[in-house]
């Protein structure tokens, strides 16, 4: 099923449905993360280190379909206990967490092709994790993939008829693996926005 997904995507992207409306819109973002559910737990602090590149290629007037490269960086400093191997350790732990999502989307954009166009869009594929957690000497990592998924709102603001500004929201999941945590978080994004 997921497979036959994907492959829809990727042949809608470079064969296209209607002739007159292909293009692309290329944007980069400056993202803001905000953790939630397990992720919330190991790293409780908002992320100021966000980015993202986001293709779409306009297969109508209203629906595109693309690519979004991802990469979040959380960060959290705990001072207390930590269990280590059944024992107590007290000292300060520092938590980190690197996000990469790698996914196909699917967005419906509202409104006319040169004004401001509301969206709603969706990704779905992989998420690339790298967790680690530092204490006195000691460091402990966890690395995965993860299948992942995010829904997203957002607008594109059109500032000249080739360049605009993109502003949204995203809910990214990663799915939890045998030995790791789901990876949940939003982010805020505003960036800028190229068509050609």
């Amino acid at each position: 099923m997921f497979s036959k997904f994907v492959l829809t995507i990727l042949v809608a992207l470079f064969v296209g449905t209607s002739v007159q409306a292909q293009y692309w819109a290329t944007s980069v973002t400056y993202d803001i993360g905000v953790p939630t559910s397990d992720l919330k737990d190991f790293t409780d602090e908002t992320s100021f280190r966000g980015v993202s590149l986001d293709a779409r290629r306009f297969i109508n007037d209203n629906v595109s379909v693309g690519l979004f490269l991802g990469w979040q960086v959380f960060k959290d400093r705990v001072v207390g206990l930590t269990s280590l191997n059944g024992s107590e350790i007290y000292g300060t732990r520092v938590n980190y967490v690197n996000t990469f999502p790698l996914m196909v989307t699917g967005c419906y954009h509202f409104g006319e092709e040169e004004g401001v166009r509301p969206y709603l869009g969706a990704g779905v594929g992989t998420v690339r994790s790298l967790q680690r957690s530092e204490i006195g000497l000691f460091a402990f990592e966890n690395n995965n993939w993860h299948f992942g998924f995010y829904p997203a709102v957002g607008v594109l603001i059109p500032v000249q008829y080739d360049f605009g500004v993109n502003l949204g929201v995203k809910y990214h999941h990663a799915v939890g693996t045998d030995d790791s945590i789901d990876y949940s978080y939003l982010t805020f994004s505003v960036g800028l926005i190229w068509v050609n």
